[in-house]
């Protein structure tokens, strides 16, 4: 294992030749997304106060904020998605999950992740579908600024498509846990 340059961060995806983690790339990029989606909040936040503020303290309220906040909040839980299943941050039931090990628990996160797959499956169709509607007929929200749509519903499928991708990536890998192949660990490198 070698440093990265300046971090002193150890790991095998840093090595020329070395191992590499299948989806590694697709993780970082998540990763990287779901700075995105935080800086999002920000934004919202600071609309927010100067809607609030405005209307409040200076009776000058805007036609734009809460319009914003609702497109930011779409962009923020798709690509949320993406990176809380990078991070694998989702949600699960513990009575019966927190019991099984092993290659048990490899088949049951397949079965889990497949069928993850097919309800995300739905959204990147009918997202995509709705987007598509949405460009052909210039479709514009109704307050005051007008916003066009078109983008903001295009982050459902986009957030989808990430989403499915890093599930099958997942899925690989329990089929290589479950077929008691070597696995790739959190840092890249070979257990």
């Amino acid at each position: 294992m070698v440093k990265e340059q300046g971090k002193g961060v150890m790991s095998s995806q840093t090595i020329p030749g070395g191992p590499r983690r299948p989806g590694g790339r697709i993780e970082e990029v998540c990763r990287k997304v779901g700075w995105i989606a935080g800086a999002l909040a920000v934004i919202m936040m600071l609309a927010l106060v100067r809607e609030v503020a405005g209307r409040y303290f200076f009776n000058n309220p805007t036609d734009w904020a809460v319009d914003l906040n609702s497109f930011l909040l779409v962009i923020m839980v798709y690509l949320g998605a993406a990176y809380t299943t990078s991070i694998d941050g989702h949600v699960r039931a513990d009575f019966f999950y927190g019991r099984v090990r092993g290659r048990t628990k490899a088949f049951l996160d397949i079965f889990i992740d497949s069928a993850s797959i097919f309800y995300v499956s739905i959204l990147l169709w009918e997202g995509g579908l709705l987007a598509k509607d949405s460009l052909l007929i210039g479709e514009v929200s109704s307050g005051g600024v007008r916003w066009p749509l078109f983008p903001f519903q295009m982050m459902v499928p986009l957030g989808a498509a990430m989403v499915i991708f890093l599930l099958l990536v997942r899925i690989g890998r329990h089929l290589r846990l479950a077929a008691g192949r070597r696995q790739f660990g959190p840092a890249g490198g070979r257990t």
